[in-house]
């Protein structure tokens, strides 16, 4: 077979750390394998919230990464730091007034405050493009600036690009536009993306729908689903606790608010249901804008709740492997598809999902039947769940049984054939 280069122009890319940048880096580690060669273009470091050097070991040598300036914000403030040699700290908490300036970067910035990468992306990208003799483009959204690149590019070279869309990029239920205009025009950008791009993927059903519907290009747009990789989890299975612990990986924030959750466990402990010194709740991540000692202090949960912060994404799924049941919450809007939920299905244990029914992830729950699927406004309902499992880690029956093969189609390996599959076809 002959080698095949693709330009894999990413913003999010180790060592970032964080959910965003699994799909692209699994990509690049898999892709040599199915005759592609990825030539990733990314930022050279930014100021960011979490860092996973360790993904970048996992590349293999044929995977090239070049990184180029640029003038966004998160670039801008490292430089900025690394002046006045101020030193990263990990967090456990993004602050809330960091919340408030990605909404005041809404303002100032279109399509995003990342546009004032694209001028170095898109310089980069050309020569890449020339020297290497590139076969395909590849651009993955968030951040949307970055199909700018990719249209550009597309339009000054003619080689084919496929467009990659990880989140909504419209219609999304608590997106707020500062004004009609900034709507009305990343509206015309959409259309011009869609219009242009060869093929496009989606990382979730619903986004797929919602495109067809909006956009009537329903021949060049399918589902590639976010995944977890095997080689990530370990053989050995821990031996059971006698302490219940309920795991959560990832980021909390308004959008995927816990509070449900924690009133239901402070009823249960409040009328002696459960035993605060038999359950515990592990956190391992971030969380936006919301203030877990208020929380803590709220419900009485100072001997329940442990958080461990961000961990390398390896370690994270070490700590996960000790838990006796997984916690996972969600936004109302249906095309949000947590990521998560397929790094919790290796696991084998249950998973209460605190997510509206009628989701993309609840139905999946419903489906494959790992667990139970509870809407967040149904205290009871969620309440009578957490009690149910409780009793049975106690009798020892919290495994469940997946299928395999089920399973098999959200693994890495088998994602990425179906990328270069779509790659092989686009040109």
């Amino acid at each position: 077979m002959k080698e095949r280069k693709v330009l894999l122009i990413t913003y999010y890319f180790p060592p970032m750390g964080m959910g965003g940048v699994q799909r692209t880096s699994k990509f690049a580690k898999y892709l040599p394998g199915f005759g592609w060669t990825p030539f990733v273009l990314t930022v050279k470091d930014v100021h960011y919230w979490a860092e996973d050097p360790s993904l970048l070991e996992e590349l293999p040598p044929e995977v090239k990464v070049i990184r180029t300036g640029s003038f966004d914000p998160l670039r801008i403030s490292f430089k900025l730091k690394s002046l006045f040699k101020k030193r990263k700290q990990r967090n456990k908490y993004v602050k809330e007034s960091t919340a408030q300036r990605s909404k005041l970067s809404s303002w100032l910035f279109f399509p995003d405050s990342k546009i004032g990468w694209v001028p170095f992306a898109l310089l980069s990208g050309l020569n890449l493009i020339r020297k290497e003799r590139i076969d395909l483009i590849f651009t993955t959204s968030p951040p949307p600036s970055l199909h700018l690149v990719g249209y550009l590019l597309k339009l000054l070279t003619g080689k084919p690009w496929v467009v990659d869309f990880r989140d909504p990029w419209t219609g999304y239920k608590f997106e707020i536009f500062p004004t009609r205009l900034h709507l009305f025009l990343k509206n015309q950008l959409v259309r011009l993306i869609i219009k242009n791009a060869d093929r496009i993927i989606s990382a979730n059903p619903c986004i797929t729908e919602r495109m067809k519907e909006q956009y009537l290009r329903p021949e060049k747009i399918e589902t590639i689903s976010q995944g977890y990789d095997e080689e990530d989890f370990e053989t050995d299975v821990p031996q059971r606790s006698e302490l219940f612990t309920i795991g959560y990986l990832g980021t909390f924030s308004p959008d995927c608010n816990p509070e449900p959750f924690l009133f239901a466990l402070k009823s249960l402990i409040d009328n002696r249901l459960i035993s605060k010194d038999r359950i515990k709740l592990l956190h391992v991540g971030l969380s936006v804008a919301i203030n877990w000692d208020n929380l803590i202090e709220r419900y009485e949960l100072k001997e329940v709740v442990e958080l461990r912060g961000y961990l390398p994404h390896k370690e994270a799924l070490k700590q996960m492997g000790k838990v006796s049941l997984f916690l996972l919450v969600t936004s109302e809007d249906p095309a949000i598809f947590p990521a998560k939920i397929f790094e919790y299905l290796p696991f084998k244990k249950p998973i209460l999902g605190v997510v509206p029914k009628e989701s993309q992830v609840g139905k999946m729950i419903s489906e494959m039947r790992p667990g139970m699927v509870i809407s967040p406004k149904d205290y009871s309902g969620i309440k009578e769940a957490l009690l149910f499992y409780y009793k049975e880690h106690a009798k020892g029956n919290l495994s469940v049984g997946i299928n395999k093969e089920n399973m098999k189609i959200y693994e890495r390996r088998f994602l990425t054939e179906k990328l270069a599959s779509v790659f092989d076809k686009t040109i």
